[in-house]
């Protein structure tokens, strides 16, 4: 309950002021606040926060969709498959799945908003936009927050040692949230194969570790 309730706080002014704390300027009430710091962060925060959501497969922000099409390509070459309005990138093509396989679909590659591949029917998994902050894990608004922070150094303070210092914060807010995020789900994995090695290693405590 804790947890949803901390969720519930966050928002879009929140995030922009944790990042305004950093580069110590004054905090905002509200992206439509006549400010300098409101005007810029309403005008880039969107596009930092989809950016962001490239970087990497953010667990909550993965979409898997099918997709059947007729049409093809100018050179009938390929079959052009439409990406989603909300979809920002597609990182797996398949050409076929089961429950026990995916087969990969080698022949697939992006061109503009389309996927083109050789086969009318694939399986696509990727990332899609979030706008819902209450959605975002708190390390990846941690990490949102040092980006904007970083974007918005120079902008907002003229300080380029500081945005130096917003880069190297953001890169640290970034792998911490992307090692948390890839560990989601693979817990249970994870013991079974750790325990899986200390019976193998005569079941002392540290070992196979």
């Amino acid at each position: 309950m804790a947890t949803q309730e901390n969720r519930s706080m966050v928002s879009e002014t929140s995030i922009c002021n944790q990042a305004l704390l950093w580069l110590g300027s004054k905090a905002i009430t509200s992206l439509a606040d006549d400010s300098k710091e409101a005007r810029w962060m309403k005008n880039n925060y969107p596009f930092i926060r989809d950016a962001l959501m490239e970087e990497r497969m953010w667990s909550f922000a993965m979409f898997r969709a099918e997709s059947t099409v007729t049409d093809r390509d100018e050179w009938d070459s390929m079959y052009v498959h439409p990406m989603g309005q909300e979809w920002i990138s597609v990182f797996r093509c398949y050409r076929s799945i089961s429950e026990n396989r995916m087969q990969p679909d080698p022949s697939y590659r992006l061109e503009g908003r389309n996927v083109l591949s050789k086969y009318g029917t694939v399986y696509l998994w990727g990332v899609k936009r979030v706008s819902d902050t209450g959605i975002f894990s708190p390390m990846f608004v941690q990490a949102l927050a040092a980006r904007i922070a970083a974007d918005a150094a120079i902008p907002l303070t003229e300080n380029r040692q500081l945005q130096v210092d917003m880069w190297g914060l953001y890169q640290d807010k970034l792998a911490a949230a992307a090692v948390r995020d890839g560990q989601q789900g693979a817990n249970d994995e994870i013991t079974q194969q750790r325990l899986t090695g200390i019976r193998y290693s005569g079941g002392i405590m540290g070992e196979g570790y």
